[in-house]
């Protein structure tokens, strides 16, 4: 049974998540890097973009660091709904497909600590940026630098969560979607999103949930498919 949550329930339960649960110094961590990246509207970069975004492969566009926060970064509302749900998983492997500045990646590691973790970012601009990140977190994921498609192949499953947070074209999210999918092991989830970025990456969702044949369920803009 699908269950569908709008965007204005995701943030009356991360409300209640923070009245009623302490966030954890890990979590409180991410949330004073992402504030403090908020305001950093002086420092500029010119960012390769890839994807839905991009008209073309690799397109140079200059943003300030403040831009790709509010535009493109993890939220901490979202981050976390992603916690509470790699948490319930107790993960040993995670894939991430689109690491951006790396907000995404940081919260997957709070919630699995000890878990080993590969994320993938196509822009070198954002790669670098998300590297300083971790550092500052004292993190270490593994972080390759390439386009989904060169960089699966020499990535092996079984992976107990994929997080796809990339390439925000329907098609795209069907194509990794159903590759990745097949990688999961028994319980494994597979978490999409921004599913409702367009009416194509829906119709994406749609046909990635009817390809694999799994459980799945709509948490806010998180498609989830559990094997």
């Amino acid at each position: 049974m699908e269950l569908a949550i709008g965007r204005a329930g995701i943030r009356l339960a991360y409300w209640w998540f923070w009245q009623r649960k302490r966030a954890s110094p890990a979590l409180q961590s991410i949330f004073d890097l992402y504030r403090r990246l908020r305001r950093a509207d002086k420092w500029t970069l010119q960012v390769e973009l890839f994807g839905a975004k991009a008209r073309a492969i690799g397109e140079l566009r200059s943003y300030s660091l403040s831009q790709l926060v509010v535009r493109g970064a993890t939220p901490p509302w979202k981050g976390r709904l992603l916690y509470e749900l790699v948490r319930s998983v107790s993960p040993k492997r995670i894939l991430e497909l689109g690491t951006h500045l790396g907000f995404g990646t940081m919260y997957l590691a709070a919630a699995a600590p000890q878990a080993e973790i590969h994320t993938i970012e196509a822009s070198p601009t954002l790669a670098t940026q998300a590297r300083r990140h971790f550092r500052l977190l004292g993190i270490q994921p593994q972080l390759h630098v390439g386009l989904f498609d060169q960089v699966l192949p020499r990535l092996a499953g079984p992976w107990d969560i994929v997080y796809i947070d990339g390439d925000h074209r329907g098609a795209a999210l069907y194509q990794y979607g159903t590759l990745v999918c097949g990688q999961l092991r028994s319980g494994g989830l597979l978490i999409c999103d921004d599913i409702f970025w367009s009416a194509d990456m829906y119709a994406g969702w749609e046909a990635l949930r009817q390809a694999c044949g799994a459980r799945h369920q709509l948490v806010g803009p998180l498609g989830l498919l559990w094997k």
